[in-house]
């Protein structure tokens, strides 16, 4: 059997989720970033699926209409990666996916996928992070 969670802001009402803007915190530990140097503040929906054996797994983000669609910086540089940043460490997903929507960017999808039980505990000790800071919670699907 394999284990699913989904990662979602603190607040119920929609379905799907509508994401947070948080504001802007320069003391934050745990980031996302698509350009490096410019934090996503908009809050991801996370789906997480785990295996059998719980050594691997693989992590779905979703952001519905991110800051990062909507800055000059887009223009200069490309997204290329989704990079989790805390701490010292850094996890890099390559797997992106933007969906469009009446010919603008709508949705970004990114893709992590965790070959051992090393990455997947570095994976969960940045969501661990990044949830305490943004309010996520994990509810088990």
């Amino acid at each position: 059997m394999v284990r699913q969670w989904t990662l979602t802001p603190s607040f119920v009402g929609s379905n799907p989720p509508i994401p947070i803007f948080s504001s802007v915190n320069i003391f934050m530990i745990a980031k996302i970033q698509f350009i490096k140097g410019i934090s996503e503040n908009t809050l991801p929906i996370v789906k997480l699926t785990r295996s059998k054996n719980g050594q691997t797994g693989i992590a779905t983000f979703v952001f519905i209409r991110p800051e990062i669609f909507f800055l000059e910086e887009l223009n200069k540089q490309p997204i290329t990666g989704m990079h989790l940043l805390w701490d010292t460490k850094e996890i890099i997903s390559k797997d992106i996916q933007i969906v469009f929507k009446d010919g603008e960017p709508f949705l970004l999808k990114i893709i992590c996928i965790f070959k051992n039980s090393r990455e997947w505990f570095n994976f969960l000790n940045f969501m661990n992070s990044y949830s305490k800071e943004t309010g996520l919670f994990f509810s088990e699907s």
